[in-house]
C-alpha cells in the first residue's frame, strides 16, 4: 500500500537520532551521505545497536541479513563471493544498485570492504522499504484506518494495535530476486 503516515524528514530525523546515540555523537554531525564506518566512526557492534533503535523507532524489522548473504543464499555458493573472498561482478552490480553506486565498489575487492559503503541514507532506505509495506488493512481486525500519532509508529485508529510489516530480510529477498532477472544476472 504505501505509507504516507510517515514523512522522509521524520524518518531522516530518527535516523540521524539512532546514529546518534549509537556514536555518541551530536544528531547534527551525522551526515546522511557519510560513511558510518569511515566517516562516523561506527562498528559492527554498533550496526546492531542501529538496528535495533530503528526498529524500536519505527515498529519495523529490518534486514538482519546483508545482500551478499542472500546472494549466496538464493543463487548459490560463490554467485557473490568467489573462493578468495572477494566480490564477483554481478555481486557489484547488486550492490551498487543497493547502495547508490558508491565511488569505490569495484570487482575483486574483498566483501568485507563493503561496510564502509553503508551510509545513514542506507539505513533509511532499509525503513522506507519497511515502511512501503504498510498493509492497506490492519491485520488484526480489518480496519483501514492507520494513524501515526508520534509521525514514527503507525497503528490502527480501530483497536490500538501496532501495524504489521513485512520484515527487511522477505523485503530485500523479494527486490534481489526481482532486481537479478531484470538484469539478468547470477545465470
Amino acid at each position: 500500500m504505501g505509507n504516507a503516515l510517515v514523512t522522509a524528514a521524520k524518518i531522516e530525523e530518527e535516523v540521524q537520532k539512532a546514529l546518534a546515540k549509537s556514536l555518541r555523537k551530536e544528531p547534527s554531525a551525522i551526515r546522511m551521505d557519510a560513511s558510518v564506518m569511515d566517516d562516523l566512526g561506527g562498528t559492527s557492534l554498533d550496526f546492531l545497536d542501529m538496528t535495533f533503535r530503528l526498529e524500536q523507532a519505527f515498529g519495523i524489522r529490518l534486514a538482519h541479513t546483508t545482500i551478499l548473504d542472500h546472494i549466496e543464499e538464493t543463487f548459490g555458493e560463490g554467485k557473490a563471493i568467489d573462493s578468495s573472498g572477494a566480490l564477483t561482478k554481478d555481486a557489484v552490480a547488486v550492490l551498487a544498485a543497493r547502495l547508490g553506486n558508491p565511488a569505490g565498489l569495484e570487482v575483486g575487492m574483498f566483501s568485507d570492504e563493503v561496510a564502509k559503503f553503508v551510509t545513514p541514507n542506507t539505513l533509511a532506505q532499509g525503513v522506507r522499504e519497511a515502511l512501503a509495506s504498510l498493509p492497506a488493512k490492519c491485520t488484526h481486525c480489518g480496519a483501514e484506518k492507520w494513524e501515526s500519532p508520534d509521525g514514527a509508529k503507525v497503528k490502527c485508529g480501530g483497536c490500538g494495535k501496532e501495524a504489521a510489516y513485512t520484515d527487511g530480510d522477505t523485503l530485500a529477498k523479494a527486490w534481489l530476486t526481482q532486481f537479478a532477472k531484470e538484469k539478468g544476472l547470477f545465470g
